[in-house]
């Protein structure tokens, strides 16, 4: 009788657990894509505030620039902008004191507040040339311009032994809270005869 009891127990269990069992059947079938919804790759976080050198192509044509500035709509400062340039060349004078002619031909770029490239030159026929330098002579440009503007500066050229072609641009805001590292680029060219200088640049930080 203990063993026929214990068979009915048996397998009133085994109707119990047959009957608690669902198929995956029974379960609904769950939108995944409603559920986590894609959407899309998410794009990088840039921190203008790190002031982070972005670097252009020294040998690149005024024909080939495209304007780097980027829109920024919150925060947006105010900016003071200043380039200072020169060159030197050790030239001849004649009996009345003229300087005689001058053999560098270094270039200085910078994009203005109308986002186009602007040429300093020390030789007139330099492309684009906007401003003739004149030997030993700082030149200094100033503007204003806002948050996302590119401070921008290319120098390259050649000159004779001897001859330098110095270029620095900088940023203050007009609240004088934030200062923009300098670009800045001091050549020297000693090699015999007239030649390139050594390191040609180009570089830009946008303002944040």
């Amino acid at each position: 009788m203990k063993m026929i009891r214990s068979k009915y127990a048996v397998l009133f269990l085994a109707l119990l657990t047959v009957g608690c069992s669902r198929s995956s059947e029974d379960y609904p079938e769950e939108d995944y894509n409603k559920l986590f919804p894609f959407s899309g790759i998410e794009k990088p976080k840039i921190s203008y505030e790190d002031q982070v050198i972005q670097l252009g192509d020294p040998y690149a044509s005024v024909s080939d620039f495209v304007y780097p500035g980027v829109e920024i709509t919150q925060n947006v400062r105010t900016y003071k902008v200043t380039l200072t340039c020169s060159f030197k060349e050790h030239t001849s004078t004649d009996e009345t004191g003229t300087a005689g002619k001058v053999d560098s031909r270094y270039v200085i770029r910078y994009v203005d507040t109308d986002k186009k490239l602007r040429t300093i030159a020390t030789d007139k026929r330099a492309q684009g040339t906007d401003f003739l330098l004149t030997n030993n002579k700082e030149h200094t440009v100033t503007f204003t311009a806002q948050s996302g503007f590119p401070m921008y500066l290319w120098v390259n050229g050649v000159g004779p032994q001897n001859s330098s072609v110095h270029a620095t641009i900088s940023a203050v805001s007009e609240d004088g809270f934030t200062i923009v590292k300098p670009l800045a680029v001091h050549e020297y060219q000693n090699q015999e005869g007239i030649d390139k200088i050594k390191a040609p640049f180009c570089a830009y930080i946008i303002l944040p």
